[in-house]
């Protein structure tokens, strides 16, 4: 089945969900967030992703990233209040991930792995065989026809979907800001002026 037709298929079973289904998400930042800064140039948008898993119940939303990466203070609040939870492994968060999905595969009727990683073909394949259907959930660039087919539903992220937080709406507001900054200085030097043409007239 090539990506096309497979997607395809991916939109139609995602037509398809039942609510009663328990999910569990398992998201690979580094492997997500590189890749969308990569291909897509911007930073990805998990409301907007997260938007997709529809009315089914998520039991457990695990986030995956390195202690030697950043994690501003915004995004662990956002994260929070999804009642999700945030793991911070010394280096490769790919164990990590894998045995919390194996320890939770009799707990959930779908794993939703967000990430595209080929490492994760026995985790797939293991979770399927304890009944467990799989969704992956990545970039299509950086995912292999191996991994796509494997899971029993591939969902292609899409900057066309506007899973991407673009740079150019971040340098705007930046402009915003700086203007707004400018405008107080130059407000200030006036002020100034004025003051000391008042004190040379004494």
């Amino acid at each position: 089945m090539n990506q096309s037709s497979k997607s395809s298929h991916t939109a139609e079973a995602l037509k398809k969900q039942l609510m009663f289904q328990k999910i569990g998400i398992f998201v690979d930042a580094e492997n997500i967030e590189m890749s969308g800064l990569k291909h897509h140039e911007g930073r990805t948008d998990y409301k907007k992703i997260l938007s997709e898993v529809g009315e089914r119940e998520i039991i457990r939303i695990l986030y995956y990233k390195p202690e030697y990466k950043e994690i501003s203070q915004t995004f662990s609040n956002f994260w929070w209040s999804l009642g999700g939870e945030i793991r911070r492994p010394q280096k490769n968060a790919d164990p990590f991930l894998i045995v919390d999905a194996v320890t939770m595969a009799d707990k959930m009727d779908v794993a939703i792995i967000i990430g595209g990683d080929r490492d994760y073909l026995p985790l797939i394949w293991y979770l399927r065989s304890r009944g467990c259907k799989v969704e992956i959930w990545s970039w299509p660039e950086t995912t292999s026809d191996e991994v796509m087919q494997a899971a029993d539903i591939y969902f292609p992220l899409s900057k066309d979907k506007h899973m991407i937080l673009n740079k150019q709406s971040s340098s705007n507001e930046g402009s915003k800001s700086k203007s707004k900054s400018s405008t107080k200085k130059i407000y200030k030097k006036k002020k100034r002026k004025k003051v000391s043409t008042t004190n040379s007239s004494k």
